[in-house]
């Protein structure tokens, strides 16, 4: 790096003394770094792709450990931060700051995107319409933004924030300029100048990284040598260096930058739309994109975030419902209605640049279910943009006096709707009878009402004698006070079936393949190549959910794939004796699957069900008959 007239500028202090907290950085405290930082730079990429359309957008998150001596005028950057020190002594933030500028060498984070349109415009003054300004000076300022994206001024405290010694340099580059652009910014306290003994000479906080030679307006370095280790911008778009990167030591392969960008960005990545990628030091690189996503969410260590993400990733597989509204145009909403989730996740909801915005709760919706709402039409971007916070993690209705509430509405309205229907669709009807308890006989009574009675039953001495029906002698009811009781919900499900045009139910799920299989989880060898039909499906794979047709005589079975993967092959039952699962095998006659309006009969040997086929797409449905119609209890071997 050179630029030996270039440095940090800092212009004496005005009316306010700023401490060591910043508002801007204040608006993340809630979020780790790793977050806050995909979050807002992912943001700023995805809205300046090069033209509309022109996907990918290329993100690089590259951690490299360098010396402190190659940071750019550094010497000056020590005696600031050493002068914010003695004003606030005791501040841990500042003596951290002074401690990491002072080694031998520091962690630097650069975040670099590429297939984008860099930042235009100059760092004079007098230019007011400019994004590199906005991005490198101002705060809260939404120059350059369109309504897809947010404002400059908060990238940076995002930068600031994650950075041991509240710096951070960008180089940028636009497709009509040969020359790459280098900027610099350091956030401080006010503090008493470093180069007077007046105390009363107080330098602002803010550090500006320009020619020092002219204090009136503002000139950037052009055409930089490399920072430190890292390669020089030659293409349009814009890198970001954080200096002393907070998160180096806890996270060095960058794997929750990883989750973070998942977690925001699943959508976009999905699409085509975004690209990112992740070095370190030690040659650790991982990629993410639309071939690999599915892959990047499996192999997430923490078993709740994984299960969550792969229910989302399975949402926006699914055909949305798509629904115009007259204010905020086309929304679609994509669901994923899974029982074997472990618990409900709710609706994830987004706009024009794909990034997670907030969830929305459902509590009238019981079933287990991840859903995505996406709003990106003109108008509904634009509408959705202004209702949003500077952290873009909600959509306020008082922000949008004139359409807030009624977009608000219209989307929470069809979000419920939508998500009513096909839980009715794939799991029946559910009825929740609330008060019922107001309606059963005094005894039964459980209203946490203490002064209320039920009784307890009591076996007395008892006789040698035992049955079915009676343990013991009979004695007169002991009354006993109620005090734990509450009322009580009472939930009924109706199961699920075809709608009246005969098409099968979906179960929201939608992923695709082959399995091979090891040992049956019943102890029996499969047989037959992996794929073929003939090898037995082991029962682990799969749940079921049956019900008894009164007036056929048969079962009717609804399977679902636990793993996510297509299973097919033999389907062995069984039937529990006396309450207990054993090697019972039902005597199965005829069975047809029904899943489709074309029913296809299926070959039954031996009581085993041969050429059965469960995607991950959708149940499967089978018309079962065992021989004399008995009713028997069902499992899958």
């Amino acid at each position: 790096m050179s630029g030996n007239d270039y440095g940090f500028l800092f212009k004496p202090n005005g009316n306010e003394n700023q401490g060591p907290s910043n508002s801007g950085e204040e608006i993340f405290s809630g979020d780790t770094a790793a977050q806050s930082l995909a979050r807002e730079l992912g943001q700023n990429s995805l809205d300046a792709v090069a033209k509309d359309g022109a996907w990918p957008v290329t993100m690089v998150f590259e951690l490299r450990r360098m010396k402190v001596s190659d940071i750019p005028d550094v010497d000056n950057l020590k005696r600031h931060l050493r002068a914010a020190l003695e004003c606030y002594p005791g501040h841990p933030r500042l003596q951290q700051a002074v401690a990491a500028i002072e080694a031998e060498s520091i962690d630097v984070l650069r975040v670099g995107d590429y297939g984008t349109k860099g930042l235009s415009g100059s760092e004079s003054i007098m230019d007011r319409g400019s994004a590199l300004t906005a991005l490198t000076r101002g705060s809260g300022v939404s120059i350059g933004k369109t309504d897809a994206g947010g404002s400059f001024g908060i990238g940076k405290s995002v930068g600031i924030r994650s950075s041991l010694v509240r710096t951070e340099f960008w180089t940028t580059r636009t497709p009509e300029s040969d020359e790459t652009v280098f900027a610099g910014c350091t956030q401080l306290t006010t503090h008493q100048d470093p180069e007077s003994n007046d105390p009363r000479r107080l330098m602002g906080p803010m550090g500006t990284y320009t020619l020092l030679s002219d204090t009136q307006d503002y000139h950037y370095l052009r055409d930089p040598a490399p920072l430190g280790p890292f390669p020089q911008r030659s293409k349009p778009g814009t890198d970001v260096y954080i200096i002393g990167y907070s998160a180096a030591a806890d996270d060095p392969e960058l794997e929750q930058i990883r989750i973070a960008m998942i977690d925001n960005f699943m959508a976009a990545i999905m699409r085509g739309h975004l690209v990112v990628k992740g070095i370190t030091d030690k040659s650790h690189a991982w990629v993410l994109d639309a071939d690999g996503l599915k892959r990047a969410i499996d192999a997430i260590s923490d078993p709740e975030r994984r299960t969550a993400m792969q229910a989302f990733h399975n949402a926006l597989r699914q055909p949305p419902v798509i629904k115009t509204d007259v204010r905020l145009g086309e929304m679609k909403l994509y669901i994923n209605i899974d029982d074997s989730l472990p618990r409900k996740l709710n609706t994830i909801v987004m706009r024009k640049p794909l990034m997670k915005v907030r969830a929305y709760t459902n509590t009238s919706i019981t079933a287990k279910y991840a859903a995505v709402l996406e709003c990106s039409s003109p108008q509904g971007n634009r509408i959705l943009r202004s209702m949003e916070p500077v952290r873009h993690d909600d959509w306020q209705a008082a922000r949008d006096k004139t359409n807030g509430k009624a977009a608000l509405r219209a989307i929470k309205n069809f979000i419920l709707e939508e998500l009513r229907k096909r839980v009715k669709m794939e799991l029946g009807d559910e009825i929740t009878i609330k008060g019922l308890n107001t309606l059963l006989p005094l005894e039964l009574q459980i209203d946490g009402n203490p002064n209320r009675h039920g009784v307890r039953a009591s076996n007395g001495p008892g006789v040698e004698r035992e049955s079915a029906s009676l343990q013991g002698r009979e004695t007169a009811p002991e009354p006993v006070a109620n005090t734990g009781g509450k009322s009580v919900s009472i939930t009924l499900t109706s199961p699920a079936v075809a709608d009246d045009s005969g098409d099968s139910v979906f179960t929201g799920r939608k992923r695709g393949g082959d399995t091979k299989r090891g040992k049956h989880a019943a102890g029996i060898p499969a047989s037959g190549k992996a794929g073929d039909g003939s090898s037995v499906i082991e029962g682990g794979n799969l749940s079921m959910r049956y019900w008894f047709d009164t007036k056929s005589g048969d079962y009717i079975l609804v399977l679902r794939s636990r793993t996510g993967e297509t299973e097919k092959g033999v389907l062995r039952l069984t039937a529990a004796l006396d309450g207990t699962f054993g090697n019972y095998t039902p005597p199965v006659e005829e069975a047809t699957d029904i899943s489709s309006s074309e029913p296809r009969r299926l070959e039954v040997k031996e009581g085993s069900i041969s050429t059965v086929r469960v995607t991950g797409k959708r149940p499967t449905k089978l018309r079962v008959h065992i021989k004399g119609g008995i009713r028997l209890q069902l499992g899958v071997k």
